[in-house]
């Protein structure tokens, strides 16, 4: 039976109403590649691309803000250090003064809450400074997410059409215009235009005539028959490959036979055009003997035996079977051209026995 070598099922990705259809995307119809089957509803998809725009702008502006408050901090703090470098230096002058009893203890206890003032403006604005690492941070993994959840926006608003990722046809439709899907559900299916596979089963006792290995273009040729009352059409195609396993049950091994169809370049349909579904027979070249004989399969009588006529006596002569079909024996061994091979049905026929050979 033809199958396609590649089909797909289209299967809704995002939860949405389909708005608009193909002409082409109707059962039996030719999609070409980038064909959008089916418009699904982009409104609120492309709502949340513009919301996920706003909300990167508004990080970026708090980003821009903060940067803004740091190059403040770091003005605010080389002040506040040259405040405490003074303020230091009229503390130390002070005390040295109240040591010698020149200034009073006052001016020197002012002098020194105000040092002590400085320092721990100072360190508030070094604390803030080391706060703006970590905001800094955070607002970099909002704007990270906030752009992952735009890709995903904008993803989700590309997936807001149905396109066909090859040149084939349509095998079913399952939506119609208007429908409401959800995600995961089937909206119909498409193969590839042209390729095709055909499986077939060897007889386990068949496989010593088929190559050793069966690989892409040096596999056997094959003969792919259609027949329709008294009308053939034949297409050429190639074994490709072997399945892993042989069916327990009927002990044969699975080919896969590859077709590509010549027709496959006329859009149109053709009454004998290949198509899924079709039961075909195929025939596959074996391996070359150079050397058989083709006897009718009356004439190799049990244990694989031929009479022969050597002038006036029978001959019983022994020939290796390489096949038998329903009307003919193929023989490789134990004749030799020229030999006349008895076709007459005989019995109790006995080597050296006399025999009349009618001209």
């Amino acid at each position: 039976t033809v199958r396609p070598r590649e089909d797909l099922n289209l299967v809704a990705e995002i939860r949405v109403r389909i708005v608009a259809m193909h002409r082409s995307f109707e059962e039996g119809f030719f999609v070409e590649k980038g064909t959008r089957l089916m418009q699904i509803d982009p409104r609120t998809y492309r709502l949340e691309v513009e919301r996920q725009q706003v909300q990167m702008k508004q990080i970026d502006a708090e980003m821009m803000r903060l940067k803004q408050e740091i190059q403040n901090l770091e003005a605010s703090i080389k002040i506040s250090k040259s405040d405490v470098a003074l303020a230091k230096a009229e503390f130390i002058r002070l005390k040295k003064l109240a040591k010698r009893k020149v200034t009073a203890q006052t001016n020197l206890d002012k002098a020194e809450q105000r040092y002590l003032g400085s320092l721990e403006r100072l360190q508030g604005l070094e604390n803030q400074m080391a706060l703006t690492g970590p905001l800094m941070a955070q607002l970099d993994a909002r704007k990270q997410m906030a752009e992952v959840a735009h890709r995903q926006a904008k993803l989700n608003l590309d997936r807001a059409g149905i396109v066909a990722p090859f040149s084939g046809w349509v095998l079913d439709k399952a939506v119609e215009t208007g429908q409401f899907v959800n995600v995961g559900q089937y909206l119909g299916r498409i193969y590839r235009h042209g390729v095709y596979d055909i499986e077939v089963r060897i007889p386990a006792g068949d496989l010593k005539w088929l190559p050793e290995t069966l690989s892409g273009e040096d596999g056997p040729v094959a003969r792919i028959v259609l027949r329709s009352g008294h009308t053939e059409k034949i297409w050429q195609g190639r074994v490709a490959r072997a399945k892993a396993g042989m069916d327990e049950k009927t002990q044969t091994l699975p080919l896969i036979v590859e077709v590509d169809d010549p027709d496959a370049g006329v859009v149109k349909q053709k009454t004998f055009q290949l198509k899924p579904g079709m039961f075909v027979t195929v025939r596959i070249q074996g391996r070359r003997i150079d050397r058989v004989f083709v006897l009718p399969r009356h004439v190799v009588h049990a244990g694989d035996v031929v009479y022969l006529a050597v002038k006036d006596r029978l001959k019983v002569r022994s020939v290796r079977v390489l096949r038998r079909f329903k009307n003919s024996v193929y023989v490789d061994q134990g004749l030799e051209e020229g030999e006349l091979v008895i076709e007459t049905p005989l019995t109790a026929a006995v080597d050296e026995m006399a025999i009349r050979v009618k001209p």
